[in-house]
């Protein structure tokens, strides 16, 4: 078949074909509004390819979607392990994982039909793919309608993913023109300027429209799919309705239940309404179905829904996403229940959060007759999701309905569970009172109860583990210790595997906090049961927890490699929560780097994507101290605001690096600030474990506005007691070695001395903090200092390479022509990181060796001679930074 104005969408297909069949796989992605021939196109495409497997699985127009349905429809080509995974319900990570090594054992062409319909699950499983299908011998294709999704459909990630992702590629179909609408119509005594105003250049409405040959032209394409219905008998009739309420069409195995005959069938194809495929019998195109949908009588759909809900339910295994849409259509609140229930938790299974959701809603509307319990165990489940995909107002609503179910029943564990519950969100919404108090309630509950059954004991201990991550946030680390021991005593026994791991968790981060060293060895063991056997929130928190103790302790390659790992998971899972609060982390992260814009470009994502108050709160100090540090507006509002969230919190870890932000802007500005002078008091009441980093910061910039600070029994990590202790020089050094050259450049300028002074001056304006850098040159100026290096232009202040601030110190190494292994020495990373540094650089200059970057370097100007004080300047006395 030949296709009209798409021969350069053919050309891009055979293309990225021929180049997947050489090693370099893609996913190519087909938009364009209904009807535009998106699926006519692949069709064409697919039948002029002489080698290869090809699968084609579809997305339906289900009220909530099949999750991972376009796989199911292809699951007897999918070779017996995947097939095994999709029948039970695997985790999508190994579905995941199975589906890419078919792919890399292609070459295989594997079609999306329909994506705007699709499930979550089947959109991360596509993000999965495309960040390692280049390296397989296959191809994806999917089409979808680029008009019918919203601001909020999980379609639009994969499409942000897609436009910055060199193994991918978006073909859009226009309308045709009104030369191949002439070309349609043939001699046919037809208007082409006409038919081409009455139809947009919509070829499958020109299609409809042209095979009616007549004199009248039909008003609306709808009266175009109708007149083929037209001499239709009551039987065939009968059989294009049942078709039409099946979006996923009629499998050939439930004809016989349907009553269905050779008869009807024969008649319904005469009429070129529809098209059987692997999948059974179905309309030709969605436009079809909804066009005979429309027209069956007013109340019909009912029984014919019915119908068809029987006959699935013949069948050993139905699908229960579609006996849902059938249920909810035939008006059966039992069936409802039962069917979204078991499709609620299938879609959770799969990693379908959001849908997920959709069916434990539907679920709690339809089960008025339930038991409590059964109806709390929904909303439980239903608050759990919602929880993951953040929408914790929503949540909390969820778990206290539950809460109340169960105290109808007199469930006390499940009472203690659902407090334990509301404890972790209203916490994750940043109200610490009332978190405090639900874990309270959690251990009241049960805590006096004699002979307490196994899963009553395993509620109070999760209780109990509720307290100690509550007395960890606060740095309490006595009293988390104590909870913990008594939440190990009160589940002895039980073997609940999920207590296990988050008891685990804590138990960690508070050996970590406490200074021992092989606790974070532990951390990772937990993480590694967390993904062997796998729980997404779990393993979530470990990773998030993970990261958050290396960034505050400043292991950042540590936590780099974490994140690398955990954030593209948390996005390809769907567990919002987790990805808000590691984009968090790693903005903070590029911020301690010198990799200001990266540290902007995450903190605005987090705050315009995420509506948890634990989220927000590094974000907003991000970008208050590049906005402050930079010279640019915006400081203030978002300074004011992280300090606001830390006060909700009242943690030391959020406290002191908020009040700290404070203390850098009185620093940098010159002006005062009176939530300050309880600052002391916050120093002295923070000296915990754990607390080494943010106090020893605080307590450094209150030195630097001369404010009085007892510093000789407080608890500081060690480049601040450097500092405080006067040895400006080793803590700059001690900077250096961690990867923080802001921090290094302001211990460089606390020494004194001109030569440094001058070297900070270079680091701060390759930072681009201009008023920091200012504030230095004036003080150099008061002191009588004539020869200041001067501001550099800002051509050659910008990093056109859009290196990262550890990159550049990479390449300024590999200009040295140090190794791998001696740029590992010398910035003290693992070797490992240093190869991942290098490997991207080589990519970011687009050089192919380690001589042509430093070559790109040079010219680009980030490898530069650095600029000496002379031997009278270096003698010069000490600058003391004043306010």
């Amino acid at each position: 078949m030949h296709l009209l104005e798409r021969d350069h969408q053919l050309r891009c297909l055979r293309r990225a074909w021929d180049d997947a069949l050489a090693g370099s796989g893609s996913i190519v992605l087909l938009a364009g509004e209904s009807g535009i021939g998106k699926t006519q196109l692949a069709r064409v495409f697919v039948d002029g390819l002489d080698d290869g497997q090809v699968l084609w699985g579809m997305c339906d127009p289900l009220g909530v979607p099949r999750p991972l349905g376009p796989l199911h429809d292809v699951a007897a080509d999918l070779g017996d392990s995947l097939a095994r995974l999709l029948a039970d319900g695997a985790p999508l990570h190994e579905i995941s994982g199975e589906v890419l090594r078919l792919l890399k054992s292609g070459p295989v062409l594997l079609v999306v039909d329909d994506l705007q319909w699709a499930d979550e699950a089947t959109v991360d499983l596509l993000r999965f793919l495309l960040r390692r299908i280049s390296g397989t011998r296959s191809l994806v294709l999917a089409t979808y309608r680029a008009d019918d999704l919203d601001h909020q459909h999980a379609l639009r990630w994969l499409l942000g993913d897609v436009a910055r992702t060199p193994a991918a590629t978006r073909l859009d179909l226009a309308p045709l023109s009104v030369e191949a609408v002439t070309t349609m119509v043939g001699a046919r005594d037809i208007d082409p300027a006409h038919l081409h105003r009455l139809t947009r250049g919509n070829s499958f409405f020109v299609t409809e429209i042209v095979s009616q040959d007549g004199e009248v032209l039909p008003t609306t394409v709808r009266d175009a799919v109708l007149a083929r219905a037209t001499g239709l008998d009551a039987a065939a009739r009968d059989l294009a309705e049942l078709v039409a309420c099946a979006p996923t069409g009629i499998p050939d195995v439930l004809l016989p239940a349907l009553g269905v005959g050779s008869g009807p069938l024969r008649a319904l194809d005469d009429s070129g309404l529809v098209a059987r495929d692997r999948r059974g019998i179905t309309y030709r195109h969605d436009i079809c179905r909804l066009a005979v949908a429309d027209a069956i009588p007013p109340g019909g759909e009912v029984a014919l829904h019915r119908r068809m809900l029987a006959a699935f339910e013949t069948q050993s295994h139905p699908d229960p996403a579609v006996l849902v849409h059938h249920a909810i259509a035939a008006g059966d609140d039992e069936r409802v229940f039962s069917y979204a229930d078991r499709a609620g938790r299938a879609a959770a299974g799969s990693g379908a959060h959001t849908e997920a959701v959709r069916f434990f809603r539907t679920a709690l509307d339809a089960a008025p007759s339930a038991t409590p319990g059964a109806r709390a165990e929904l909303a439980e489940l239903l608050a759990v999701e919602l929880y993951l995909t953040d929408r914790l107002g929503e949540a909390i609503a969820a778990g206290r309905r539950a809460v109340s179910l169960r105290q109808t029943e007199g469930d006390l564990g499940g009472v203690s569970a659902g407090r334990r519950l509301l404890a972790v969100l209203e916490w994750y919404l940043g109200d610490r009172r009332r978190a405090e108090e639900h874990a309270a309630a959690a251990v009241d509950v049960l805590e006096a109860r004699p002979d307490p059954a196994p899963r009553e004991s395993a509620a109070l201990g999760h209780a109990y583990s509720i307290q100690a991550f509550l007395a960890m946030q606060m740095s309490d680390l006595v009293s988390a210790r104590e909870r913990c021991a008594r939440a190990r005593e009160v589940a002895e026994g039980v073997g609940d595997r999920a207590f296990e791991i988050r008891l685990g968790v804590i138990e960690s981060v508070v050996a970590v906090m406490s200074g021992d060293d092989g606790a974070r060895d532990r951390l990772l063991d937990v993480l590694e049961q967390a993904r062997d056997r796998f729980d997404e929130e779990a393993r979530s928190t470990v990773s998030s927890s993970l990261v958050e103790l290396d960034v505050e302790q400043r292991r950042l390659d540590d936590a780099e490699e974490i994140l690398a790992h955990s954030l593209p998971l948390t996005a390809e899972r769907d567990v919002r929560i987790a990805h808000g609060l590691q984009l968090g982390v790693r903005a903070r992260l590029h911020l301690l780097r010198g990799a200001w814009d990266d540290a902007s470009r995450d903190a605005s994502t987090v705050l315009a994507g995420s509506r948890s108050a634990v989220t927000h709160t590094w974000p907003c100090l991000v970008r208050g101290l590049v906005a402050l540090r930079s010279g640019r507006a915006g400081a203030g509002e978002h300074l004011e605001r992280g300090w606001e969230l830390a006060q909700r919190f009242g943690e030391p870890l959020r406290l002191l690096p908020a009040a700290a932000a404070l203390a850098e802007r009185c620093w940098t500005t010159g002006t005062a600030d009176t939530r300050l002078d309880h600052a002391t008091t916050l120093l002295s009441a923070a000296s915990l474990p754990g607390t080494e980093w943010s106090a020893g910061d605080l307590a450094v910039w209150l030195v630097r506005l001369g404010r009085e600070v007892d510093t000789s029994s407080l608890r500081v990590a060690p480049p601040f007691r450097l500092l405080l202790d006067g040895r400006s020089s080793a803590a700059a050094a001690c900077w250096e070695a961690l990867g923080c050259p802001y921090e290094q450049a302001l211990a460089m300028v606390d020494s004194g001395e001109l030569a440094a002074i001058f070297a900070a001056l270079e680091i701060l304006d390759h930072l681009g903090a201009d008023a920091i850098a200012a504030r230095v040159r004036r003080n150099l100026r008061r002191r009588g200092v004539t020869r200041i290096p001067a501001r550099p232009r800002t051509s050659t202040r910008a990093n056109p390479a859009g290196l990262t601030s550890r990159q550049v110190d990479v390449v300024r190494l590999l200009a040295e022509g140090l190794t791998n292994a001696e740029i590992a020495a010398r910035l003290v990373i693992s070797e490992k990181t240093a190869d991942h540094h290098v490997s991207a650089i080589l990519t970011k200059l687009d050089v192919r060796t380690r001589r042509e970057a430093a070559a790109a370097a040079r010219v680009l100007g980030v490898v530069q001679e650095r600029r000496h004080a002379s031997r009278d300047e270096a003698t010069e006395a000490p600058l003391t930074p004043r306010p």
